[in-house]
């Protein structure tokens, strides 16, 4: 082969191998979907209590454990060695909110999504009392 062929071939390789390497741009849905899939037990309920004073932290045990599997076509089953309830969910677009899907439907804000543990937030009430606020946040953790 002379040499005059081999520039090109190279040059469309390496062309080639670029294309082939563009990086997939997900959507914050997609992201929290993909994240979300799976079979997600409840570990924990984490109650936070800010008073303007500190930050009081009481973590409990979740037990029985209770088990949400999410599917890829949106459909989740919330067990307990038995079903629970079963329907389907939605994520907003920005992908920081859930809501599952009866009568009425649930919608639950994402305290955080990481690769093992989701904090779904289950209430979060400020009360005043004079010139305290008292800030009482519930979050549920389901470990992988």
């Amino acid at each position: 082969m002379s040499k005059s062929k081999i520039a090109p071939i190279l040059l469309a390789f390496t062309a080639l191998a670029f294309y082939a390497c563009k990086k997939e741009v997900l959507t914050d849905k997609q992201a929290a979907l993909q994240q979300l899939v799976g079979r997600w037990p409840l570990k924990y309920k984490i109650r936070t209590i800010e008073d303007g004073f500190g930050i009081r932290k009481d973590t409990t045990a979740y037990n029985p454990v209770d088990t949400l599997v999410f599917s890829a076509d949106g459909k989740y089953i919330q067990t307990n060695k038995t079903v629970i309830k079963s329907g389907t969910f939605t994520l907003d677009e920005a992908g920081e909110s859930i809501t599952f899907s009866g009568t009425p439907a649930l919608t639950q804000k994402f305290n955080y999504i990481r690769t093992n543990t989701i904090g779904l937030v289950v209430s979060d009430e400020t009360d005043a009392t004079g010139y305290v606020k008292v800030r009482t946040l519930t979050i549920d953790e389901l470990s992988k």
